[in-house]
């Protein structure tokens, strides 16, 4: 079967996140006990054709391996696009 899509909506800091992504950031800082501070990288991903976001904070991260982990095992997803790869690992390195 065929893994879901995962699409890149946008990467923001805590300050500039547009605000119908934001309870969506609560949730996922709040089963993480996560702190954001405002500078936080905030990668929101959709899962294409459906109405699902996932929200990574790119400062837990050191890898795409540790992403492409997560995004498998919670969605069954993965990043197809090499575009989208390329800029979560620039904000991974940056």
């Amino acid at each position: 079967m065929q893994k879901f899509i995962v699409e890149l909506i946008g990467v923001f800091k805590q300050r500039d996140l547009p605000e119908d992504y934001e309870k969506f950031v609560e949730y996922k800082a709040t089963i993480e006990n996560k702190e954001i501070e405002d500078n936080t990288p905030i990668a929101v991903l959709k899962v294409k054709d459906t109405t699902s976001y996932h929200i990574l904070f790119l400062d837990s991260y050191s890898s795409m391996e540790e992403i492409d982990k997560e995004i498998e095992e919670s969605l069954d997803g993965q990043i197809y696009n090499f575009n989208i790869r390329n800029i979560l690992e620039g904000h991974l390195n940056g």
